[in-house]
């Protein structure tokens, strides 16, 4: 069963002035983490109460989100330039 996706507006309005080609790719990987959260990050942070934050890095930006397992919910809360 796939997980409801709550998304920052932050990071709408990021995807949306991505070119065209990252904009989909981007797309489908929301979609996918959407579908099977688990497994699909690259690495791992915390936030400042300790909750685990996963990230999944997409050409070159990386997309921050916490799965929220009790409602069955990803919630992505960042996306930038991997570098940064």
């Amino acid at each position: 069963m796939a997980y409801r996706l709550l998304i920052s507006m932050e990071v709408v309005e990021f995807v949306e002035q991505l070119p065209s080609r990252a904009k989909r790719r981007m797309r489908e990987v929301i979609r996918s983490i959407g579908e099977n959260p688990l497994g699909r990050s690259d690495a791992v942070d915390q936030d400042a109460t300790g909750r685990r934050l996963e990230i999944a890095v997409v050409g070159d930006y990386a997309l921050m989100y916490w799965i929220d397992e009790a409602h069955r919910q990803v919630k992505i809360l960042d996306l930038h330039a991997a570098d940064r």
